[in-house]
């Protein structure tokens, strides 16, 4: 078996896959959708970060992250 790196655990992704499709999962649509929001969150985690410190602050507040995501959207 292949070391895993990801942080997310795939069990729960496929179960949110599968409440909003009603179909069975994959192991792979499983490992790939939690690659995907692995790298998502990060990228969100990171824009948060840069606004709370353009901010002068040393935290990241809910508001940092809600406008890292809107950012974020806009590029999807």
């Amino acid at each position: 078996m292949a070391k895993r790196e990801n942080v997310l655990p795939y069990a729960p992704i496929g179960k949110l896959i599968q409440d909003a499709t009603g179909k069975r999962v994959s192991r792979d649509a499983k490992i790939s959708a939690a690659e995907l929001l692995e790298n998502l969150t990060k990228k969100l985690i990171h824009k948060a970060n840069l606004l709370a410190e353009h901010s002068g602050r040393k935290t990241v507040r809910a508001k940092d992250l809600n406008l890292a995501f809107q950012q974020i959207k806009g590029e999807l």
